[in-house]
């Protein structure tokens, strides 16, 4: 494999977007009346006087996460393993907290091997109504002081920081290691100047157990900021409100009592899904409509995420320097090799436990050991497939140009969450295809055979019903094949609901072009191809599509039914099956685009320069910004 440097020295560009966070950021203003309900006058009055003395210039990020680099699950752990160092490089001084999930496999790993090293012994705290034991552990290779607590009974998970049967367990997590959180800063020996930076409604309750830390004097100061990387939120009953946070709390969820209590502007990842929360018919009708008062006072504001993957390109010098300049020969030669690897994965992973299906190109063993399903449907078929050559052909000449126009493979994996993900809409769309004229690689990641036997048995049928043409495995599958896998695959699918932000850009450095819908940060992230898929690819870096509805009331009717019925049923809803239609169009353009050498490659080369558009520098900016507001404005002068 061939390493070639992204060049990132250009400067991003300064864009509509980059002016609107601005002019957002510097008209934001502190709310007295969220304290006033919360503390009362004497309350607020004695926080007001210990705040004043919080000093911007020597303040100390904690940033804090429910997922960490031994117990991840979605985009929150790339964000943790990434932004805090470079928040660091840019002169913050950042510590992490995150929970200490001992029955994580990898973390009792880390704990046996002593990658995690005690750093508090275990130790009584109380706060309002609630006592527990904590102690805490330092990751010491961490490349920021990171700091994991343990809170006696609590994150008890086995599986990923979520995997409970009764989810108030999460809230349970949530409202102790927010409690034990100041303690521990305590004990570490910071206790002012502190500025808590909570990702998630999990530990957004740290804007009131802070406040709560001060008056009881654990804390000399401390203030709050809070970024949404998704839109859930969790109820709260009254025992648990008297419990952690006192009397006064008005709201009956954690981000109804949380939001009015932040000491700076309310952040999620992207501009177009902090727009979505107030305004998408999805976000209004299931998630968040209970939000809406809460965001009208502090109105959600994006700072988009930079690359997650390594900033680095697997073709050579050579061949992307021959695209450039219009001869994808070389580029595409080294796609069909990355493609023959990828189909070696498949073929190794074919008698894994779980695996269902399988693809009729699969390579076992040795290249010259091939499975081919001679079922496949070579005719041309329908318009839409005309010009796509099906013919998988031996291994000797599999990069030879006759092949260039092998079926497109398609590559989709993530969470196995149908309340957001929409993969069972690829599903539905790919058996528009004739038998034969397009592959998929399906891998739910977190996918558990018995809590998603519905969901999986869903997605077996259709398998079953498609031999040859799709392979799903539900199981979290190594870096290396997820990297093996993108690299080789034609074009990488996000058919998401919703997506804050998503990982196009994880297609990108690979040179795989995404196929997305039009939501959230994939509109930020993909380039979309213009003219209905005909002519040239122009700047292109992938295909939008996005379903028709008559109108939002429609749009809310259909959203309440597709997620309030079985998977297997939602193609009964009208909305779901425009959904269904739109995306199998751009699966179709998407095929005939494959089918073009110059077409492809262009597109190709694309996705590899529009990497220099992501920049963590550029979210670190921003972060320092709502910082400085935090920090310098954040609370009352009077």
């Amino acid at each position: 494999m061939y390493i070639y440097t992204v060049r990132t020295k250009r400067p991003p560009r300064y864009t509509v977007r980059d002016a609107q966070f601005t002019a957002k950021v510097d008209a934001w203003q502190p709310m007295p009346r969220g304290f006033l309900a919360a503390f009362g006058r004497e309350g607020f009055d004695s926080l007001n006087a210990s705040e004043r003395a919080f000093d911007s210039d020597s303040r100390k990020i904690a940033f804090l996460t429910f997922e960490n680099s031994f117990a991840p699950l979605g985009g929150l752990a790339a964000v943790v393993r990434i932004l805090p160092v470079c928040l660091n490089k840019a002169g913050e001084d950042v510590i992490v907290l995150t929970p200490l999930y001992a029955n994580i496999p990898k973390v009792r790993e880390a704990l046996e091997n002593g990658t995690l090293e005690p750093a508090i012994p275990k130790q009584e705290f109380k706060t309002v109504s609630y006592s527990g034991e904590a102690s805490c552990y330092r990751h010491g290779a961490a490349p920021v002081p990171t700091y994991f607590i343990s809170v006696e009974g609590r994150f008890t998970a086995s599986l990923n920081p979520y995997s409970y049967a009764d989810s108030n367990e999460i809230l349970d997590d949530s409202l102790a290691f927010c409690a034990a959180a100041p303690f521990v800063l305590n004990k570490l020996g910071v206790s002012r100047n502190v500025l808590f930076h909570a990702h998630d409604w999990e530990t957004a309750p740290i804007a009131l157990t802070s406040k709560i830390a001060v008056l009881e004097g654990l804390l000399e100061n401390a203030r709050t900021v809070l970024t949404l990387h998704n839109s859930f939120d969790s109820g709260i009953d009254a025992d648990r409100k008297r419990k952690f946070f006192g009397g006064k709390i008005q709201g009956d969820t954690i981000l109804k009592c949380v939001i009015p209590l932040l000491n700076g502007p309310l952040t999620t990842v992207s501009v177009p899904f902090a727009t979505e929360l107030r305004v998408d018919p999805l976000q209004r009708t299931i998630f968040t409509n209970h939000l809406q008062g809460e965001f009208s006072a502090n109105p959600p504001i994006g700072v988009e995420n930079g690359m997650f993957g390594k900033p680095h390109l697997c073709y050579t010098y050579t061949a992307l320097s021959h695209a450039r300049q219009g001869v994808y020969d070389k580029l595409l030669a080294e796609k069909r090799r990355f493609r023959q690897a990828m189909l070696r994965t498949v073929g190794r992973m074919a008698d894994r436990d779980g695996v269902i299906g399988g693809l009729a190109e699969m390579i076992v063993d040795k290249p010259t050991d091939r499975c081919i399903n001679t079922g496949i449907n070579k005719n041309i078929g329908t318009d839409v497939n005309a010009g796509i050559n099906t013919d998988v052909g031996t291994d000797t000449d599999v990069d030879t140009d006759k092949n260039i126009n092998a079926r497109p493979i398609f590559f989709m994996s993530g969470r196995l969450d149908l309340m957001q993900k929409g993969f069972d809409v690829i599903f539905n769309a790919i058996q528009c295809f004739p038998a034969g004229k397009a592959a998929l690689i399906f891998c739910p990641s977190s996918a558990d055979g018995a809590r998603h036997s519905k969901e999986l048995a869903f997605f077996r049928d259709i398998a079953q019903e498609r031999p040859g043409d799709i392979v799903i495995w539900p199981f979290r599958i190594t870096e290396g094949d997820y990297v093996t896998s993108v690299l080789g695959s034609s074009f990488l699918l996000m058919p998401s609901f919703y997506e804050p932000f998503g990982a196009a850009t994880e297609g990108f450095i690979y040179g795989t072009p995404v196929v997305a819908r039009a939501t959230g940060g994939l509109t930020v992230q993909v380039r979309p191809l213009l003219g209905g898929g005909a002519g040239s690819v122009g700047s292109a870096t992938g295909l939008l599509y996005r379903e028709a509805a008559e109108g939002e009331a429609q749009a809310c009717d259909g959203w309440r039914d597709i997620l309030s019925v079985p998977v297997d049923q939602r193609i009964r809803v009208p909305l779901y099956q425009s959904m269904v239609k739109e995306a199998f169009g751009a699966l179709s353009v998407a095929a005939d685009i494959f089918a073009d050498r110059v077409r492809y490659g262009r597109m190709m080369v694309n996705c590899m320069d529009s990497l220099r558009d992501f920049s963590w520098n550029a979210a670190v900016s921003k972060y320092r910004r709502v910082y400085e507001a935090a920090a310098r404005r954040g609370f009352f002068d009077e």
